[in-house]
């Protein structure tokens, strides 16, 4: 017979703030979600428990109570990561693990509770090592995934078990609320005077699904057994990384290298065998001595190469300072993306931006990839708005900028910079900028622009002329023609 353990972390999003050494946990502290354009807590932690907040309160209300409440929103990304590391950490208990958002852990666990010395004992041990990692568990098993959830949430004790066969005579005394129905339905079920599980169970299936829908029926039907409810694996996405474990501390740094040469062999060995790469790694170094040292590498594009690895690695390598050895060593590929297969010879046309892909790494790595960026165009009226910076790493060059309508300077001047005026005009005759006097020579314009009034900036009309000087230099020169006073701008230069 199927058994399953259910592991109820309720919980998990104040602790996982807790683990992170949040202070604002230590007083009345609250988690708040919004519902129905009002927010209303969601968790509160036993400080703010023992002043009146309890769930269900509008956030107004509860700070009435307790005015030196605290309270963050939810963060529904986060917590199910956390679950997810929660559920890789629960494959030591079941080899068949499923998670039930946002908080539980449906185990199942025929067939190996004799390792832990029977059902409660393996209970006990897993809300034990949950403890130590400072998270709060009930658990319920039972013959159905349905029933565990049930004892787990509604259950007396913080471990409540089913004995096999049994199950729907240890469920008797829960309130309905346990089907894990719609709130409408339970409210119906409550409002027909039925409060418990077992009231439940001396009404036929024909007179309930009559009555409430079929949907209560087949929980009802789930949660005794009388269906299949089984425990539907979650599959993690693979994790690809290499450990090594040394007899002896190197520290050395050509031993290093020779280390992350034979660990790289091995991760980029599982990436092609996926089709894959990866565009970051990550390497531990645990010394002796001061502990783990985390290093990290990225790539503008998705790297299965062994050399580029020890390319990128080479510099951190360098700066990593190792009195006294060394002894365990981990690398592992972090955004993983799939890898499409191209030529590499008989004149590659992707040659040159396979180039300029390890010219972007090899500065993102030292500088910082968020300051890597390149020109992108944009669709706008506005000159200074017709282009877009994006990260070079992760945008992809474009090389027809589709064609202009009229002339533009290859730079513009971002403030635009004033002139000062030598002899007037329109454009100026002469004038001064840098320090260095101009002669108009030829001039072509005005070209008019007004401002986008949809986008916060700038938005009064501006002329725009194109300067030929006798000194040779070509100008893009701006004034604002509706300005009670006549200045003049440089707004970009032409090539």
């Amino acid at each position: 017979m199927r058994r399953t353990l259910c592991l109820w972390l309720p919980h998990l999003p104040l602790e996982r703030l807790a683990r992170k050494g949040d202070l604002r946990t230590d007083g009345p502290f609250a988690i708040i979600a919004e519902e129905k354009s009002a927010w209303r807590i969601t968790h509160a932690n036993r400080q703010a428990a023992e002043s009146g907040v309890s769930p269900g309160q509008s956030l107004p209300d509860a700070r009435a109570i307790c005015p030196a409440l605290l309270s963050e929103p939810a963060d529904p990304v986060r917590e199910r990561g956390m679950l997810v590391t929660l559920r890789r950490w629960a494959d030591k208990l079941s080899p068949a693990i499923a998670i039930d958002e946002p908080d539980c852990l449906l185990l199942d666990i025929a067939g190996v509770t004799h390792l832990f010395g029977g059902e409660a004992e393996m209970a006990c041990h897993a809300m034990e090592a949950l403890f130590d990692l400072g998270l709060t568990a009930r658990a319920g098993i039972a013959d159905t995934r349905r029933a565990a959830q049930a004892l787990a949430k509604y259950g007396r004790g913080p471990l409540e078990i089913a004995e096999e066969g049994l199950t729907i005579t240890a469920l008797r005394d829960l309130p309905v609320d346990a089907l894990a129905c719609p709130v409408s339905l339970i409210g119906d079920l409550k409002r027909a005077g039925l409060k418990t599980i077992g009231q439940l169970t001396e009404i036929r299936s024909a007179d309930l699904s009559r009555r409430f829908g079929l949907e209560v029926s087949a929980a009802r039907a789930a949660l005794s057994g009388h269906e299949p409810d089984p425990v539907s694996l979650s599959n993690l996405a693979p994790t690809y990384a290499a450990r090594m474990t040394l007899p002896e501390p190197i520290g050395l740094v050509s031993d290093l290298r020779a280390v992350l040469e034979r660990l790289a062999e091995q991760v980029c060995k599982r990436l092609k065998d996926q089709s894959c790469g990866a565009r970051r790694f990550g390497l531990t170094v645990r010394c002796v001595d001061t502990g783990d040292h985390h290093l990290h590498v990225g790539f503008a594009r998705p790297c299965v190469e062994v050399h580029h690895i020890l390319h990128q690695f080479h510099h951190p390598l360098d700066q990593l300072k190792i009195s006294f050895g060394a002894d365990w060593f981990r690398l592992w590929a972090e955004q993983v993306e799939p890898l499409c297969p191209r030529q590499m010879g008989l004149d590659y046309a992707g040659a040159e931006t396979d180039g300029l892909s390890q010219i972007i790494t090899t500065i993102g790595n030292r500088l910082g990839f968020d300051r890597v960026h390149r020109f992108l165009p944009r669709d706008a009226h506005v000159p200074e708005r017709t282009f877009a910076c994006a990260e070079a790493a992760t945008s992809e060059p474009v090389e027809d900028w589709g064609p202009s309508s009229a002339l533009r300077p290859i730079s513009l001047c971002d403030p635009v910079q004033p002139v000062s005026l030598i002899e007037a005009g329109r454009p100026p005759l002469r004038f001064s900028w840098r320090g260095q006097e101009f002669t108009t020579h030829l001039a072509k314009g005005p070209e008019r622009f007004t401002g986008e009034w949809w986008v916060a900036g700038e938005t009064r009309t501006r002329d725009y002329w194109w300067i030929q000087t006798e000194e040779g230099l070509r100008l893009w020169l701006m004034t604002y023609p509706a300005a009670p006073e006549v200045r003049w701008y440089v707004a970009g230069v032409f090539a």
